[in-house]
């Protein structure tokens, strides 16, 4: 929390009367005048030098605060020199206004030189301690955050790659592949070397593609068409995949996959009626539509489209869009183009 100490309340209590006491202490000894702890500690000069202290203090926490409002436009060693300098003067200038007073309307008469170079030394080095106090917390801060951004950026590239990890090996798709392996070999064994195939072309293309940033469209839609017949092996399933597309252009790897697969999860199985997805384009988008046929308890929810949203965000400043009407879903990820496709 980037909130220094010197600005708790029960700080700001207790340090004037512990640093006036010091003051205290330290013009008796340099007046070698000791001995008068033992006839009147309690004196008027006590008083203050602890009221004196209060003020500065406070003033030095007024003065952090102004002098942390100086332009960004200022280096850190002008800010820190500007800083240092001006609250010196404007320190000296009320310790010799309270003396000065103080002497005049208490005492009587005028503090010589001598006391006014003493008085000021001392509480200019309260004000040095104050600015130093700040700047070094103040930098401590700045270190301390720069290191926790650069862990929260580990702990995201982490978490980013267990997710590439976890969508690539996509563990429901497989042990369902397994399952149903398992039926066909007690019902029709010669469907299993397709299955195989088909699972291998699917799991061989995402996981060699995971050092690739972006692939062509069609070699994609070659993979989903794989993945669509796979799910087709699946009990209930009967799915649909109907191209409509010409031009040439990147996608991110995987994307379209995970997107098709998300639909085929969301919705109802029905093996009478297939699940018909529709693929078009625009000049700017690819367009996925279907009737859509929810899932009560895991239907498709656009939260499911973030990961996909943040990985087209990498290379195009257009999002994920979808839109819901007459019972239909449209679905739209962006193109990406390199200059030679525009």
């Amino acid at each position: 929390m980037n909130r220094l100490f010197i600005h708790n309340p029960l700080f700001r209590l207790f340090s004037p009367i512990f640093s006036g006491v010091v003051v205290y202490l330290l013009i008796l000894l340099v007046n070698n005048n000791v001995e008068q702890l033992q006839e009147q500690f309690l004196g008027n000069e006590l008083y203050f030098c602890i009221g004196l202290s209060l003020i500065i203090q406070e003033f030095s926490r007024l003065l952090l605060w102004v002098f942390g409002k100086l332009p960004s436009r200022f280096s850190s060693f002008i800010k820190l020199i500007i800083q240092v300098t001006g609250s010196m003067l404007l320190c000296i200038i009320l310790v010799t206004v309270s003396i000065y007073l103080y002497y005049k309307n208490i005492l009587g008469f005028t503090p010589s030189s001598g006391e006014l170079w003493m008085f000021n030394s001392i509480f200019c080095a309260i004000t040095i301690i104050y600015v130093l106090l700040h700047i070094s917390h103040h930098y401590l801060y700045k270190v301390n955050t720069k290191r926790l951004e650069n862990e929260y950026l580990m702990k995201q590239m982490v978490e980013d790659d267990f997710i590439q990890f976890k969508n690539g090996i996509n563990p429901t798709l497989l042990f369902e592949c397994f399952e149903a392996m398992i039926v066909l070999i007690r019902q029709n064994s010669d469907k299993v070397d397709n299955l195989i195939d088909h699972m291998a072309l699917v799991y061989r293309y995402i996981l060699s593609k995971k050092s690739k940033q972006l692939v062509l469209i069609d070699e994609e839609l070659n993979v989903v068409d794989e993945l669509v017949q796979l799910f087709n092996y699946l009990p209930y399933r009967n799915v649909e995949f109907n191209r409509g597309y010409q031009s040439s252009f990147l996608v991110v790897p995987g994307s379209v996959l995970a997107l098709v697969e998300s639909i085929i999860r969301s919705t109802i199985n029905n093996p009478e009626k297939s699940l018909s997805i529709y693929l078009n384009e625009d000049e700017n988008h690819l367009i996925f539509n279907y009737l859509k046929n929810d899932k009560i308890v895991s239907g498709f929810k656009k939260e499911s489209m973030n990961d996909i949203d943040y990985r087209y965000s990498i290379y195009s400043n257009d999002t994920i869009i979808i839109e819901e009407k007459q019972g239909e879903r449209t679905i739209k990820i962006p193109k990406l183009l390199t200059k030679s496709n525009s």
